[in-house]
């Protein structure tokens, strides 16, 4: 039974708790200030300079000018040269009468626009929120912002929130992550994912059940806290399946990792999951691709906290964060209440 992890007791959330959380990514409203309501009339909007060539990127462009335009808003373009590229647009971009920044894109995208938000000084930022046209939509998702038009729904109401962020600090620096942070199957899965494109949606399972079958040691010493104190780590290397550390409920293809995650509690949702056979690994999976059943099971350690670290034995294993960066550990991974402001 994998019940608690440096003292901290797992969570099981039975369905109906899985389920009622899944009604709001945010806390209950009587529990949060609501941020100020802005009057929208111009934004930045930084499209991706290789799809919005394509037809679909193209006609998604199009389709924010257009409901743009019906709501007299001004949008001025600005476009990715290159990866990364979006971080850079919004650290730089002139705020002088501009109410928010808008990147089209996934998870991915976000998290370059949020680092790019959160390296500006605090007294010159502005909310900042994402088209969800990406392959990963996960905190959009959470909002319940599924589309370009459920966007403009959330525009035409003008709330703002704080929202968390979660910063990763590794040997080459620090990143922040707006999505989820993983390691062991579930990132190399997800990597070997990326090479099977022509597959489709087939490939995340494909992947998964490979590197299932493939059943590669994963020896790390995993540490967490709800305060903000340092992590505990523990003396010895333990063989893991997989730990995630999520600021969203979802991740990949919208999979619940993380029933009880929300945006704006200051904390992130840890998932660490020991071994426990090739079957049962299975099951796992099939779990979390429901309604994320699998936090009920013994091999599955799920908590919230405020700060983990994580180092692996293997030195050639890698973290991932959001998707898109790769790095080696050690890692500490750290809440960050409050970070920026989105539309809500």
């Amino acid at each position: 039974m994998f019940n608690a992890l440096s003292g901290i007791p797992a969570l099981r959330p039975n369905k109906a708790a899985r389920t009622e959380a899944a009604a709001s990514g945010l806390v209950n409203t009587a529990d949060r200030t609501p941020g100020a309501k802005l009057d929208i009339k111009t934004i930045v909007l930084v499209v991706h300079g290789v799809k919005s060539t394509e037809t679909a990127g193209a006609a998604q462009v199009e389709t924010v000018r257009a409901l743009a335009a019906e709501r007299g808003m001004t949008v001025q373009e600005v476009v990715t040269e290159r990866p990364g590229h979006c971080e850079t647009l919004v650290a730089e971009a002139d705020l002088s009468g501009v109410d928010a920044i808008g990147v089209m894109g996934g998870d991915g995208t976000l998290r370059e626009g949020v680092s790019g938000m959160l390296a500006r000084t605090a007294n010159d930022r502005c909310p900042i929120f994402v088209f969800p046209v990406g392959t990963g939509n996960n905190f959009a998702g959470d909002l319940g912002i599924r589309s370009i038009q459920d966007m403009f729904a959330v525009i035409d109401k003008g709330a703002t929130h704080a929202v968390d962020a979660v910063k990763v600090t590794h040997p080459l620096g620090t990143t922040y992550s707006i999505n989820c942070v993983t390691w062991g199957l579930a990132r190399e899965a997800a990597e070997t994912a990326e090479g099977w494109r022509l597959l489709g949606p087939l490939r995340y399972d494909l992947a998964g059940f490979y590197h299932i079958l493939l059943d590669k040691l994963n020896f790390a010493k995993i540490g967490a806290s709800v305060t903000v104190a340092p992590a505990p780590v523990p003396a010895a290397h333990e063989d893991y399946l997989m730990m995630f550390a999520q600021n969203t409920r979802c991740s990949g293809r919208g999979f619940t990792f993380c029933p009880l995650a929300k945006l704006d509690d200051g904390m992130f949702d840890l998932v660490a999951v020991k071994k426990s056979g090739i079957f049962r690994t299975i099951g796992l999976f099939n779990q979390v691709k429901t309604d994320g059943g699998h936090v009920e099971d013994p091999a599955v350690c799920y908590l919230q906290a405020r700060t983990m670290a994580l180092t692996a034995q293997d030195a050639g294993d890698l973290v991932n964060i959001d998707g898109e960066v790769n790095v080696g550990t050690p890692v500490t991974v750290d809440a960050c209440q409050g970070a920026f402001l989105t539309l809500v």
